[in-house]
């Protein structure tokens, strides 16, 4: 789809995300170190179906080694005049793909909106890489690489077949370790819990994050205005909340919960324990079947 956007949206600027969107993802990370030339490969492609004025990789400055690397490639393959790279301060969510407009460009994506609806596509290295798989080497997208890591003996990125079950991964990471009692798709802000070890590996597993989790006690907010202070998007987060409960969903829609990536540092920092992303998911749900029926 974004790469056949809309006859009336131009497309100035190609964004190639190559920041972790969670913590303890590296995956995107190895596959730069790995793969480099055919993620440029891919990039190159891009650039050509799009026809953009500028484009961006963006990098975590705590990844010295793959910028290097890219830039040595850029120079080597000659895109030196065609490709710019973007170190970026390694802080959560600077990969989300709001933020990294934000960031890069200055640009705010409108509500409801998407990053065409601004002239901005943001591609993942992943999807450059499986891009050039498929133009140059006539395979689909069999297959991706996977950061297995937490409570499992000898944490990996392995380059794993879609449809491997969750439990094959873990098996040859050594098996599970402790007390580990939960297996998250995905990072520890925005990944969903799995119970079923036989669920397979699909194109968006991007980790495979084992861990022992406490249970805690919601508590009642005491309006310290945390997750204020940290969302990216500068909403009220604990509004969202509060009205999700009463059963308020437009009242939510007033607050702009559309805008809400929903990358989970309210709820990391409440000290209320609050599932504050839960309940915006519920009211971004509710709202969409209310939407849909009208």
């Amino acid at each position: 789809v974004k790469l056949v956007p809309p006859k009336d949206k131009k497309i100035d600027t190609v964004i190639l995300n190559g920041c972790e969107c969670e913590p303890y993802i590296t995956a995107d990370h190895r596959v730069m170190l790995e793969y480099g030339e055919k993620v440029l490969s891919g990039l190159s492609i891009i650039k050509k179906v799009l026809s953009p004025d500028d484009v961006y990789i963006a990098i975590e400055d705590n990844k010295e080694d793959a910028i290097d690397h890219l830039e040595e490639l850029v120079v080597s393959m000659g895109f030196k005049d065609e490709f710019k790279i973007i170190p970026l301060e390694s802080k959560y969510p600077t990969g989300a793909e709001k933020t990294l407009i934000g960031t890069i460009l200055g640009r705010e994506v409108p509500i409801g909106g998407l990053p065409l609806d601004i002239g901005v596509i943001v591609q993942n290295v992943g999807t450059a890489k499986a891009i050039h798989d498929a133009i140059f080497e006539g395979k689909p997208l069999i297959e991706r690489v996977v950061t297995v890591t937490g409570a499992v003996k000898n944490p990996k990125n392995l380059l794993v077949r879609l449809g491997t079950p969750l439990r094959s991964l873990i098996e040859y990471c050594g098996g599970i370790e402790g007390k580990a009692n939960e297996i998250i798709l995905g990072g520890p802000m925005m990944g969903i819990s799995h119970y079923d070890l036989g669920f397979p590996v699909t194109k968006g597993t991007s980790c495979v994050l084992v861990k022992e989790t406490i249970p805690v006690k919601e508590q009642e907010c005491i309006n310290c205005g945390r997750c204020l202070s940290v969302c990216p998007m500068n909403l009220m987060p604990t509004m969202f909340a509060r009205y999700a409960k009463a059963g308020r969903y437009d009242a939510c829609k007033e607050a702009y919960i559309d805008s809400c990536v929903e990358c989970g540092t309210c709820a990391y920092a409440c000290p209320a324990r609050i599932p504050i992303v839960q309940y915006t998911k519920v009211a971004k749900s509710e709202l969409s079947k209310r939407a849909a029926n009208k």
